[in-house]
């Protein structure tokens, strides 16, 4: 296990630490509200999959809804040359407030690696990733292509660039990507 994979299995609550990969490499999120899942397969064993759905902001920040809205997952590969942090937010359907929970995540993400750096005594470069996934485009059955299949594609979104994908089964390469 890497350095960084241990520091964050250590100092996570243990609700918060989703299964990561089995054997095949595929590991599911699922969207509690919706009852969601979403399969990501070719998941290397380096990766921590963390579940912040219980999770919120600092408590300190006012309760204004925007500032305390973060994404659904965050995926944490630690490799040698670092790590790649994928934030992820599940949505039935496409929505501009994913965009937003997705931009909003970037502190905790950050906070997390910073404890981590402060615990183990060094630094990891990092690259943040967004993806926002989608299990349809619309609710609107006359809106829905015929034959749906995992469709990525990538879109700017204020300052970040997000990896969209509609569908319930991906690659983690391709997230890594960007489609």
């Amino acid at each position: 296990m890497g350095e960084l994979k241990g520091c964050l299995q250590a100092i996570l609550q243990e609700r918060a630490v989703a299964a990561g990969p089995d054997k095949e490499g595929l590991v599911i999120l699922s969207e509690e509200e919706s009852g969601m899942d979403v399969y990501i397969s070719g998941v290397p064993n380096t990766v921590t999959v963390i579940s912040l759905q219980q999770a919120s902001q600092l408590s300190i920040l006012r309760e204004k809804r925007p500032w305390r809205r973060i994404c659904d997952y965050m995926l944490i590969d630690d490799r040698t040359d670092g790590c790649e942090v994928i934030m992820v937010e599940l949505k039935r359907t496409l929505q501009e407030k994913g965009l937003e929970q997705l931009r909003r995540s970037l502190p905790i993400a950050k906070y997390l690696l910073a404890v981590c750096e402060v615990e183990m005594q060094r630094t990891w470069p990092c690259r943040f990733r967004y993806a926002l996934l989608a299990e349809k485009r619309t609710n609107r059955l006359d809106k829905q292509p015929i034959r749906p299949s995992a469709q990525l594609s990538t879109e700017d979104y204020k300052d970040i660039n997000v990896t969209v994908g509609v569908g319930t089964r991906f690659d983690f390469g391709a997230l890594t990507t960007g489609g």
